[in-house]
């Protein structure tokens, strides 16, 4: 996949006023589109229902990875 491809495409959207299309491409390009870039275009286009499954999503996913790391962290300090 191309990350700056799937940005344009997503501006694209916002620009033109394509709510769906911003959403529907949020959810299809999700290991392609940067976090910030999506929230950005969101909430300076007002589409910040558009965009809240997929910051959902990205929020979920960060947490588990935080949970994986402070946990093998926590094994690392009992070891010492």
């Amino acid at each position: 996949g191309n990350p700056e491809l799937a940005e344009s495409l997503l501006r694209f959207f916002v620009e033109n006023d394509m709510k769906e299309c911003f959403a529907a491409c949020l959810f299809t390009c999700y290991d392609l589109i940067r976090p910030d870039v999506g929230m950005e275009l969101a909430w300076r286009k007002g589409m910040m229902d558009y965009a809240m499954p997929y910051l959902i999503q990205v929020m979920r996913e960060y947490t588990g990875r935080v949970d994986v790391l402070d946990k093998k962290t926590q094994k690392k300090e009992e070891a010492q």
